[in-house]
């Protein structure tokens, strides 16, 4: 049986892929800042925080929980 990997709050994660939008890379370790269980019937995602060396946030990115998908990203590019 397969098991699947859920995330909590304050767990590291590392980018699933490339970002160049907002300056992330695959590897780039951030931190799940939220949880969203119930999405209305879409499956369950995490917000994942990255920050620049300073420790200011440089993205929040929305994966779906297994990382294989991404939701959302901000700040938007144009």
């Amino acid at each position: 049986m397969e098991s699947v990997r859920t995330y909590k709050e304050y767990d590291e994660i590392k980018a699933p892929e490339d970002l160049p939008e907002v300056g992330v890379k695959a590897g780039d370790r951030g931190v799940v800042v939220m949880e969203f269980d119930d999405r209305g019937g879409r499956p369950p995602a995490v917000m994942v925080e990255y920050a620049d060396r300073e420790g200011q946030t440089k993205a929040l990115v929305t994966y779906s929980t297994d990382l294989e998908q991404t939701f959302g990203v901000y700040p938007e590019s144009d």
